[in-house]
């Protein structure tokens, strides 16, 4: 790791030096543009000239900060909003805002051939961690969040503020391509790749490819070759097809029993690698059957599950169907004494891949049952497809494989089996699944449609989970629907109590005074505003103040971060519009029940006979004080969990029979705390950093793998195999 991050480092550097240039001469050209513009306020320039060697050093320790994030030597912070310093967003702004997204939905969508390949080697880097949008430092979110951020103290008017983003799309986006040469110039120098070559293709064009039958290439000559070569690649071998092949063949002559491969041989007599059409067995004459009579076979022992049942052939919900064995049952049917029916051994290879790979779904643990289920009942219409397109396997934009990923990735919150016939999704799901197994003869362009009908549908189902949201986000509609605004905010807050045992005092808090202030937020930016999430951190960090369930070091924290909670709900309280003297008399009760829960909590901590409460909440997962003394600082389960990204997935063991999937919404770093919501984007779950880390220590926590499914399985699979290459006789 430590080499990591050097190459890392200078590539860091680089762009700090290159970024920081552009930056600074978007800067220089904006307050020209500021200066010359007609009725212009000169003290308004002068503002943006005076402040502009500091907004370049913001935007330069954001950016590094992005890096460093990446290599795990710091971690993101969501602290306190200072709401001192709170600007809550003018309608006029709004313009500056929606510009700033579409130049870096433009700037990421523009398919830069620089940025492909930084990306590529990037994540040749970082065994385990998925590079992309959200944690490459060099994406263009990444980039304009940065500058925004660093420009925001300036507080410049709308239309300047516009202005300012302009310039820096123009000197820093229109540039970008040649800060990653740069950057790629250097990861080439430390050996990263340094023969990789990618050309950007048009999305229309590949989407027209994936129609065709595919090309039997290389799959990295085919991901990273121009349109010219893939057209003239047809003659290539498959090195990923063939691996597998050689490994599973390296299993057999090393002598390795059949059983500590993947389950998979076909039926003795009527598969064996080596058949020649002709030969004779005994007094049987092999007869290898064509590609259309295997075809068949396959469909006959589709139609013999039928509809109704798993095409997957699962047994008690717990394994694959053996498709070797299966089809080598209906080989010996049509054999007789004289003639013996056999598969070719390339036909036979992909049969016992497919097997590997769907026994490979089945043993990994992050995937729900009903997903499995669902995915299971594919297993034969994809081995159809790989019979004819074995590019399956080498290809991860394979059709076939997003469509089984994206169902995958639908269920992944998912814990119980029996009320998913309830859930749209799952409905949607089946009846994707039905269309692919019942239509599909060998066309990619019905798995592409599928695919967008199963993409619009998702579309569908967050807009519709967040119709009020929606409703909300026009100016005018919000001061037209206070009742819904009042109604939204009280619902967000009521969200963040997850405990039953908060205070009085503190619920009605929340739910009067710190309510028009949330209403206030809403009004003014609408749901979701840059101001949003702050807002729900200081609503979490109170009631961590006021929690019962103390650890090691609260204390400390807690005298730390009480004084600046305090000033920030004061600045609400006069946003609310709630008058002095009635918010200082709450700030002042309020300041008791904290003392009261932070003494109260200690004399039970200290007191040897205190036991733990063994409260369970359906929709939450509580800690207990007998779980939060202090862990060394080099734990490496403490180090794991400083690690994990915003929007990482884990799962909660609640007790011997129930779990709990949610994703990571926010790191509280001020109290380290972390606040995890489900798939609605309601919070569930919070624990501290000590608590999360001890849970993983204990096993009552995983992370579920965001890895693409198909991809992972490949991976099993090819692991298994090179194992058996090397297991003793």
């Amino acid at each position: 790791m430590d080499q990591v991050k050097e190459i890392v480092n200078s590539v860091k550097e680089a762009m700090l030096v290159c970024l920081s240039d552009s930056v600074s001469e978007a800067l220089r050209e904006a307050n020209m543009v500021i200066a010359n513009q007609p009725g212009a306020n000169s003290a308004n320039a002068m503002h943006l000239n005076d402040e502009k060697q500091a907004v370049v050093e913001r935007f330069s320790n954001n950016i590094g900060s992005n890096f460093d994030e990446l290599t795990g030597s710091k971690s993101r912070q969501v602290n306190v909003l200072d709401y001192g310093s709170l600007s809550l967003v003018e309608e006029d702004d709004l313009e500056a805002i929606i510009a700033m997204e579409g130049m870096i939905s433009h700037a990421r969508n523009c398919d830069i051939q620089e940025y492909l390949r930084f990306t590529t080697r990037l994540d040749s880097l970082f065994y385990g961690t998925r590079i992309d949008e959200s944690n490459n430092p060099m994406d263009p979110e990444q980039i304009g969040e940065a500058f925004r951020d660093a420009i925001r103290p300036v507080s410049l008017t709308a239309p300047d503020l516009l202005i300012a983003y302009r310039k820096f799309n123009s000197c820093v986006f229109h540039n970008l391509e040649n800060a990653l040469e740069k950057a790629n110039g250097i990861l080439i120098q430390k050996g990263i790749i340094p023969n990789l070559d990618i050309a950007a293709r048009n999305k229309k064009e590949q989407r027209n490819k994936r129609r065709v039958r595919r090309q039997k290439s290389d799959p990295t000559d085919r991901a990273f070759a121009t349109a010219e070569q893939n057209a003239t690649g047809a003659g290539t071998n498959q090195q990923l097809l063939s691996m597998m092949q050689n490994l599973m063949h390296g299993s057999q002559t090393h002598g390795v029993p059949a059983q500590t491969v993947p389950t998979g041989n076909v039926s003795s007599n009527a598969g064996h690698a080596g058949l020649q059409q002709g030969m004779m067995i005994g007094s049987q004459k092999v007869e290898i059957v064509a590609s259309d009579q295997l075809l068949s076979l396959l469909n006959k022992l589709q139609s013999v599950a039928g509809p109704e049942h798993d095409d997957s052939g699962v047994n008690d919900g717990a394994t694959a169907l053996n498709l070797s064995n299966s089809v080598g049952k209906l080989l010996e049917q049509g054999s007789d004494s004289e003639v013996l029916r056999a598969i070719d051994s390339q036909s036979l290879d992909i049969i016992n891949l497919v097997t590997f790979l769907y026994e490979e779904i089945w043993r990994d643990e992050t995937v729900p049952i009903p997903v499995k289920e669902l995915i299971g009942r594919t297993q034969i219409t994809i081995l159809k497809l790989a019979l004819q397109d074995a590019s399956f396997f080498e290809d991860a934009d394979h059709p076939a494989r997003i469509l089984l990923n994206e169902l995958a990735t639908a269920g992944i919150c998912w814990t119980e089996t029996d009320k998913q016939n309830a859930d749209p999704m799952y409905r949607k799901m089946n009846e994707i699944v039905n269309s692919f197994v019942k239509d599909f003869s060998n066309d990619l362009e019905l798995i592409e449609n599928l695919i967008d009908e199963f993409k619009e549908f998702k579309h569908g189902q967050a807009l519709a989970s967040q119709e009020s949201e929606h409703r909300l986000m026009d100016a005018d509609e919000r001061k037209n629907r206070l009742s819904d605004v009042n109604d939204y905010a009280l619902h967000k807050i009521k969200e963040r109590i997850l405990s039953e045992d908060v205070h009085s005092f503190v619920q009605n808090f929340l739910l009067t005074h710190f309510h028009k202030f949330v209403v206030q937020v809403v009004l003014r930016e609408g749901p979701g505003g840059i101001s949003w999430k702050p807002v729900m951190n200081t609503i979490d960090v109170l009631l961590w103040t006021v929690s019962h369930e103390k650890s090691e070091g609260d204390l400390e924290k807690f005298t730390k971060v009480n004084p600046r909670l305090l000033a920030n709900l004061g600045k609400a309280l006069e946003v609310a519009g709630i008058e002095k003297d009635e918010a200082e008399q709450s700030l002042n009760e309020l300041k008791n029940v904290q003392e009261e829960c932070f003494k109260g909590s200690w004399e039970e901590t200290n007191t040897p006979s205190a036991t733990p409460s063994d409260d369970n909440d359906d929709s939450s997962i509580r800690e207990t004080p007998a779980a939060e003394s202090k862990l060394p600082e080099d734990d490496e389960h403490l180090l794991e969990v400083a690690k994990y990204p915003i929007g990482i997935w884990l799962e909660f063991q609640v007790d011997s029979e129930h779990t709990i999937r949610c994703t990571l919404a926010a790191k509280i770093d001020t109290i380290e705390k972390y606040v995890f919501v489900n798939g609605q984007g309601v919070k569930v779950v919070e624990k501290s950093k000590t608590g999360l880390a001890r849970e993983l220590k204990a096993g009552t926590v995983k992370v579920i793998s965001e890895a693409p499914l198909i991809d992972r399985a490949m991976e099993s699979v090819i692991g298994k195999l090179r194992e058996s290459t090397t297991t003793p006789q």
